[in-house]
């Protein structure tokens, strides 16, 4: 008799300096050194670096940024969720999103942003599914995206904005 197979532990929590490691471990040759920088931003606060694991290890991580530096009325924003491919089709992704949306909660926003290039289609069923709207405004950023994955990015992506509201449940 067989044993049925082992079902993933999933977790969700704020990055610390101990996850650096392994999120260095995942990046691409384009994004080598944004870990540290994401969790120097985080310490600086108004960024938060969620994690997501599977069975302890850090699989994953999405940031939400409400820093309103940049004259952006995008804030909160949802930014560079990444699930590593080994751990893809598990619900990290949803598990993670959801977590930054309590934490949007918590700090008293009523809505999340976020943008998505053309170039990134298999994230737009993702939102979709997660309760994310287009809201039919687009902006020209880096689509930092494409850069974690394998992609080669345009030089000037163009993003449509995606809105859920957090007022319902």
């Amino acid at each position: 008799m067989t044993e049925a197979p082992k079902t993933p532990q999933i977790e969700t929590r704020l990055a610390t300096a101990e996850d650096l490691p392994e999120l260095e471990a995942n990046e691409t040759a384009k994004t080598k050194g944004h870990s540290a920088s994401y969790l120097e931003k985080q310490a600086a606060g108004g960024y938060y670096v969620v994690v997501g694991l599977i069975d302890g290890k850090v699989s994953g991580r999405v940031i939400l940024d409400t820093v309103e530096d940049d004259g952006t009325p995008l804030v909160p924003e949802m930014k560079l969720l990444w699930v590593f491919p080994q751990a893809r089709r598990m619900g990290l992704g949803a598990k993670m999103t959801q977590h930054l949306e309590e934490l949007a909660r918590e700090l008293g926003y009523e809505e999340v942003f976020l943008g998505v290039t053309p170039d990134n289609p298999a994230a737009i069923p993702l939102y979709i599914g997660l309760g994310y709207t287009p809201t039919g405004d687009h902006r020209s950023a880096l689509n930092m995206s494409v850069i974690d994955g394998e992609g080669e990015g345009t030089d000037d992506p163009i993003e449509a904005i995606y809105r859920k509201s957090l007022l319902m449940r």
